[in-house]
């Protein structure tokens, strides 16, 4: 039998809370709380690695220096007690239902963020439809009636060169890119211009105030993918 078993038992046989109202039972009352606190005693010195903060508070209120593994046979005697103070709280039911009520009660609001925030996100396959490859610019000129628009002529490691339409105008002169790599996206479906057709798209970074094409590192080459 485990000792908290017999401890409750014991317990149970002697009934200490009906013997304290009887006369002349006041010696067996004290006998039964003395047995029922060594119990106590040596359940939480057992317990006191897994629930070190209530062993802690057990150790106060039985007003010892630890609780020793060494010591647990041998029973306190002649031992004073500090006054009792609860060790942990009891949960009731009605918490615990207000507990799952609450957890129910998801604001439209906080709904509404939620799906924001799982619909910013991509799914790996999204991801790997994507394809991204090194291009160099051989060729970068304005575009006439466009007031953002320049055009470059990519080569990304084949035989037909591609025709992009870049809205980096504000940011670039059409000499200080030809003969640079970039990023692209080469699987983009071309879209028609009132300019000409745009057969993918350049990678940049920017703030709103100033804009940066992505520059792979030295030893790229023109069709490499990116992954």
């Amino acid at each position: 039998m485990k000792l908290a078993d017999k401890a409750n038992q014991y317990i149970d046989e002697k009934k200490p809370w009906q013997m304290v109202k009887e006369e002349g039972k006041e010696n067996e009352v004290h006998d039964v709380a003395s047995m029922s606190l060594n119990f106590f005693r040596v359940l939480m010195t057992y317990l006191s690695p897994v629930l070190p903060d209530m062993a802690e508070k057990s150790r106060d209120f039985l007003n010892l220096k630890d609780l020793s593994w060494n010591l647990i046979e041998t029973p306190l005697t002649k031992h004073e007690i500090n006054k009792f103070k609860p060790l942990m709280s009891r949960i009731e039911d009605e918490q615990i239902d207000k507990l799952i009520e609450s957890s129910k009660e998801i604001s439209p609001k906080t709904e509404s963020k939620k799906e924001q925030v799982m619909d910013s996100y991509i799914s790996l396959d999204d991801f790997a439809k994507v394809e991204l490859k090194v291009a160099k610019i051989i060729d970068a000129n304005h575009v006439e009636g466009a007031d953002k628009l320049l055009q470059l002529t990519l080569d990304i490691g084949e035989e037909k060169r591609r025709n992009v339409f870049a809205g980096i105008k504000a940011h670039y002169a059409p000499e200080d890119l030809k003969g640079k790599l970039t990023v692209m996206v080469s699987n983009l479906a071309p879209r028609t211009m009132k300019f000409g057709i745009s057969e993918g798209m350049v990678l940049a970074a920017g703030d709103g105030k100033s804009l940066h094409i992505l520059n792979p590192d030295d030893g790229a080459e023109p069709g490499m993918k990116i992954s």
